[in-house]
C-alpha cells in the first residue's frame, strides 16, 4: 500500500456550516457545493469539529418530523464524529471508514479545525486497482 496519509487524499477546505446555521441554508451549502454532507464546526472563526450532517439528516431529522426549514443543524447533526488528523496515513483513513461505516471522513489539524474531508471515492482512487478496494468499499457499505 502506498505512504498516502489524509493531506494527499482529502479536498481542502470543504464547505461547512454552525450549529446554528438552518437546515435549509445547509441543504443550498449542499447544492451549492455539490456534496452530501458538511462538517459542523464550533464557529467559522474556531473551525473546532463538533458534528456532521448529511442530507439524509436533514430529510429524517428534520423533514420527517414535520421540522420547517428554518430548525438549527444542531437538531439534526451528527454528534462525536471521529476525524482523522491531516498526517495520519491511509489505514487510519479506512479504519475509521470501515469502523464508522461512513463515506466521508473529515480531516483536522493539530488544533482540532477542519482542515478537509476525505471521500469514499477519494479513498478508492488511492487505492488504484488493489483488490482491497472491493473490500473497503463493501466494508464501509455494511
Amino acid at each position: 500500500m502506498p505512504s498516502t496519509n489524509a493531506r494527499d487524499l482529502m479536498t481542502g477546505s470543504p464547505a461547512v456550516c454552525t450549529p446554528q446555521t438552518s437546515s435549509q441554508e445547509a441543504a443550498r451549502l449542499m447544492q451549492d457545493n455539490d456534496c452530501g454532507s458538511l462538517p459542523v464546526v464550533e464557529s467559522r472563526d474556531s473551525m473546532k469539529l463538533v458534528g456532521m450532517v448529511t442530507d439524509r439528516d436533514l430529510a429524517l431529522r428534520v423533514l420527517g418530523r414535520g421540522l420547517d426549514s428554518n430548525t438549527p443543524v444542531r437538531e439534526a447533526m451528527t454528534k462525536n464524529i471521529t476525524s482523522v488528523k491531516v498526517d495520519d496515513d491511509l489505514k487510519a483513513v479506512e479504519r475509521v471508514m470501515t469502523g464508522q461505516q461512513v463515506r466521508r471522513v473529515p480531516v483536522v489539524d493539530g488544533q482540532d479545525r477542519v482542515v478537509g474531508i476525505v471521500a469514499q471515492a477519494d479513498l478508492a482512487r488511492a487505492l488504484g486497482t488493489s483488490p482491497e478496494v472491493s473490500r473497503v468499499v463493501e466494508k464501509i457499505s455494511q
